[in-house]
C-alpha cells in the first residue's frame, strides 16, 4: 500500500510540488522519510550526496542526502504491509493497527505517521468512530465532532508544553521566567561589583556606589545571599554588611523578610542583628515572631535566649503564658556509649566488657532573656525565675474586668 503525499521535493533542481505517487505504478516499497515531515515511498537507491527513489518506471525523485532523515528498507516492514492489506476498508481494524504501529518495535522510522495515518483511514471509513477521532484528538460537542484544540482556542485556552491553560496563567508563567532571569542576572552582577569592592583598588568606591544605589527588588536574591555568606566567611566589613540591610529593609518582599529574620535571630554581630530587627518592626514583624515564638521550646538553650531576644522588638502581652513556659527551661544532651574495652569482676567471675549505654544528661536552665521580655510587657513587676507566680499574675490580670456589671433599667 503506497501512502499519498503532499509536499515539496527537488527533482533534478527543480521544485516540484503536490506530488502524488501512484499506488497502480509504484515498484518496491522502500520507504524515504524527509527532514521536517513528509516522507516517500519507493525503491531506493543511495548515492554520495543524495537518495534516489524510483516511485515507478517514469518517476525518479531525487532528494539531497541532507533532507534525509533516514531509509526504511522494504523488508523491514512486511508484517505491516501485511496488516494493512487486511484491514482493507474495515475502520476497526484501521484502528487496530493504528496501536500496533506504536507498540514497542513493530514498524521502524516514524510510527507517528503511520498511526495517524490509520487513524485518519478509520474515521474515513467510520465518522462515528469513537476511539480513532479521540486518537485525533476529537470530543463531541453538541452532536458534532470538533477538535479538542479548537475546542479549547475558542475557550481562550492557550497550549503551552502539551497542556491547556488559561492566558492568564501563562502570562504568569512568562512573567515568573523573566523575574527568575533577571534575578540570576542581579546575583551575577551583585557578586561582581561586591568583588571589586573587596579587591580595595581604585574602582571599589565605585563599586560601592553602585551597591548603594539599587533600588530593584529582583536583586532581593542576591542581596540576602550576600547577607548570610559574608556570616559564615566573615569576610565583608561591618559597613558592607549593615548596607546589604539596609536595601533588604528597602525592598520589603519575602526573600528580604526571611533573610532578615534569620540574622535577627542567628547573627552574631549584635549590630547587624538590631539593625536586622529594627527593619523587620517597619515591615515583616509577623513573620519574625511566628519564626522566634516556637524556638522558646527548643531543646538548645542559645536558641531559646536567642529567640526571646529577637522577640523582645516585637513584644505581645496575648503571648505572655508562651514568655512564661520558658523562663526555665530543660534540655536534654545525649553520649553515645563508649567503645572503650573494660574488664569486670564480680561474684560471677571475671571478663571483658566493650562499650557500654547511651548516657542521657538533662540541664534546667534560667534564661534571662526571656526574663527581660516578661518584664518589657509587665515593667514594674518581678517575679524573677518563679513561673508559678507569674502564670498566676497573668491569670489574675485577665479575670479582673473594671467595667460596670449594672444593667440599665
Amino acid at each position: 500500500m503506497i501512502n499519498r503525499l503532499f509536499f515539496t521535493v527537488v527533482v533534478a533542481g527543480i521544485i516540484s510540488s503536490n506530488f502524488l505517487g501512484r499506488a497502480g505504478q509504484s515498484v518496491s516499497a522502500d520507504t524515504v522519510e524527509i527532514s521536517g515531515g513528509g516522507h516517500l515511498t519507493g525503491e531506493a537507491s543511495r548515492k554520495p550526496n543524495s537518495v534516489v527513489v524510483r516511485v515507478d518506471d517514469e518517476i525518479h525523485v531525487a532528494l539531497p542526502a541532507s533532507r534525509v532523515r533516514r531509509v526504511v528498507d522494504s523488508d523491514q516492514l512486511a508484517a505491516y504491509r501485511a496488516l494493512a492489506t487486511k484491514a482493507g476498508d474495515d475502520a476497526e481494524l484501521h484502528y487496530q493497527l493504528a496501536v500496533w504501529c506504536v507498540t514497542g518495535n513493530n514498524v521502524p522510522g516514524d510510527t507517528k505517521h503511520y498511526r495517524a495515518h490509520h487513524l485518519q483511514r478509520a474515521i474515513t471509513i467510520d465518522p462515528e468512530h469513537a476511539k480513532a477521532r479521540a486518537g485525533l484528538g476529537f470530543k463531541k460537542q453538541n452532536g458534532k465532532w470538533v477538535r479538542t484544540s479548537d475546542l479549547m482556542r475558542g475557550r481562550g485556552m492557550i497550549s503551552r508544553a502539551g497542556r491547556w491553560e488559561l492566558p492568564e496563567s501563562v502570562a504568569i508563567e512568562d512573567f515568573q521566567q523573566d523575574t527568575d532571569v533577571n534575578a540570576k542576572k542581579w546575583i551575577k552582577e551583585v557578586k561582581r561589583l561586591v568583588a571589586l569592592v573587596l579587591r580595595n583598588t581604585k574602582k571599589s568606591p565605585e563599586a560601592f556606589a553602585a551597591l548603594q544605589a539599587i533600588d530593584d527588588p529582583l536583586a532581593s536574591n542576591a542581596i540576602a545571599e550576600q547577607l548570610m555568606d559574608s556570616r559564615e566567611r566573615g569576610n565583608q566589613s561591618r559597613n558592607m554588611r549593615m548596607l546589604w540591610v539596609r536595601l533588604l529593609g528597602k525592598f520589603r518582599n519575602s526573600v528580604s523578610v526571611k533573610a532578615l529574620v534569620e540574622a535577627g535571630l542567628m547573627e552574631d554581630d549584635d549590630v547587624i542583628r538590631e539593625a536586622a530587627l529594627d527593619e523587620l518592626v517597619k515591615y515583616g514583624a509577623g513573620s519574625a515572631v511566628a519564626t522566634y515564638l516556637p524556638c522558646l521550646a527548643k531543646n538548645d538553650n542559645f536558641l531559646v535566649n536567642r529567640a526571646a531576644r529577637g522577640l523582645a522588638w516585637f513584644p505581645d502581652s496575648e503571648l505572655a503564658m508562651s514568655y512564661v513556659d520558658a523562663l526555665v527551661t530543660t534540655h536534654k544532651t545525649e553520649q553515645a556509649p563508649s567503645s572503650a574495652i573494660n574488664a569486670g569482676f564480680g561474684d560471677g567471675g571475671g571478663g571483658l566488657q566493650t562499650g557500654g549505654k547511651k548516657k542521657v544528661f538533662v540541664q534546667t536552665r534560667k534564661n534571662p532573656a526571656v526574663l527581660a521580655l516578661l518584664q518589657a510587657i509587665e515593667p514594674g513587676v518581678d517575679y524573677g525565675y518563679d513561673e508559678q507566680r507569674w502564670r498566676e499574675y497573668f491569670a489574675n490580670k485577665r479575670s479582673t474586668f473594671s467595667g460596670d456589671l449594672r444593667r440599665d433599667l
